[in-house]
């Protein structure tokens, strides 16, 4: 899971939905940090990044998110050998051609706020109604 661009539309202010999808998702499923703010295996600034920008204390459920460590690509920190969805705006080209590789690159939910303010809800719904 990203922060910047996904869970957050801007650094004062979370993205449309992304309280009831950090729900939901903490709740319902084995989640990984996959964001520049906890990329060294330490995710306490990664859940105050986030909280900072919620009226709600989301702490009970981004605590439930598990830190990964990574260094040049975010794909190092996935295993490809299961299944995964993996929530992020950017996908840069090594990280694409390793999940291409492994053929998971539909695991890969582009998130683009700008272009749909409420992506976030609206993933939200697709995994409600498919997992």
């Amino acid at each position: 899971m990203d922060i910047d661009g996904v869970l957050l539309a801007n650094e004062n202010n979370l993205a449309e939905g992304a309280a009831d999808f950090i729900k939901y998702v903490a709740d319902n499923f084995e989640v990984y940090w996959l964001t520049t703010h906890c990329m060294h295996g330490d995710p306490e600034h990664a859940v105050e990044y986030v909280n900072r920008a919620s009226d709600e204390d989301l702490t009970p459920w981004l605590k439930k998110f598990k830190p990964t460590a990574w260094s040049l690509a975010k794909t190092d920190a996935i295993d490809m050998t299961v299944p995964f969805l993996w929530y992020d705006d950017d996908c840069l080209w090594g990280e694409r051609r390793a999940l291409e590789v492994a053929g998971k690159l539909t695991s890969w939910r582009e998130i683009d706020l700008r272009k749909n303010l409420f992506q976030l809800q609206d993933e939200l719904d697709i995994m409600q109604n498919k997992y």
